[in-house]
């Protein structure tokens, strides 16, 4: 389970949903300030050892339209270049660090501007892995599929599942298209008067996670 650390955080994403609908919100939602804890369960069981915390923000207009994401775990090595293809667009994301820029990753988009396929590379260029995203009607993140080529030659796939919320609810395991392990996770949610979840906590064997939103109404 050590990859499950690369899809349970949302904030690192950056898709472009749009609309209040692609986050699965209700009302004349203004802003929403997100944490979520982490908390490492030592060998199995609920005793914790170590917990880690990361927050991000989204900002809205009044007609739902998506303002601002700012995500707090950006560095500042970081730049991104865009340009528009037959198809959407590019972005090509670098790191510029003592003098060397490296290209670390380029992300695909659709013409509706919602991330469809990531590519990371390593220092040298090559392919590290490929991801691609799936998406309901409304934009909202459903699926996401990550394929590696470990040191064996042997294929990876990893497949994370997202429920009616955009909350990270299950994940698949391939070898070589083989299934290896699954893993389906129980959630329980608090909600507002309005009927959006403000908290949501996930425990599994390996740890629980508590994602507490604080959201802002026009």
């Amino acid at each position: 389970m050590k990859h499950i650390v690369l899809v349970v955080m949302f904030f690192g994403l950056h898709l472009n949903a749009q609309s209040l609908e692609s986050f699965g919100l209700k009302g004349n939602v203004k802003s929403i300030h997100e944490e979520l804890k982490i908390c490492n369960h030592k060998y199995g069981n609920e005793q914790t050892t170590a917990c880690s915390t990361s927050t991000s923000e989204r900002k809205f207009t009044k007609t739902g339209d998506l303002l601002q994401l700012k995500n707090l775990l950006e560095r500042d090595n970081i730049t991104r270049k865009k340009v528009e293809t037959p198809t959407g667009w590019l972005e090509t994301i670098y790191n510029e660090e003592n003098d060397t820029t490296i290209k670390i990753a380029e992300n695909y988009y659709d013409k509706n501007n919602l991330m469809y396929k990531r590519i990371s590379f390593d220092e040298s260029g090559a392919i590290l892995n490929t991801t691609e995203y799936f998406h309901n009607s409304t934009g909202m993140l459903m699926r996401m599929e990550r394929n590696t080529l470990n040191d064996d030659g042997v294929t990876e796939k990893a497949v994370n599942f997202f429920d009616q919320y955009g909350t990270f609810c299950g994940l698949e395991f391939y070898l070589d298209n083989k299934l290896n392990e699954k893993y389906e996770f129980d959630i329980q949610y608090q909600f507002d008067e309005i009927g959006n979840w403000i908290q949501s906590i996930v425990t599994t064997e390996f740890s629980t996670d508590i994602h507490s939103r604080t959201i802002t109404y026009y």
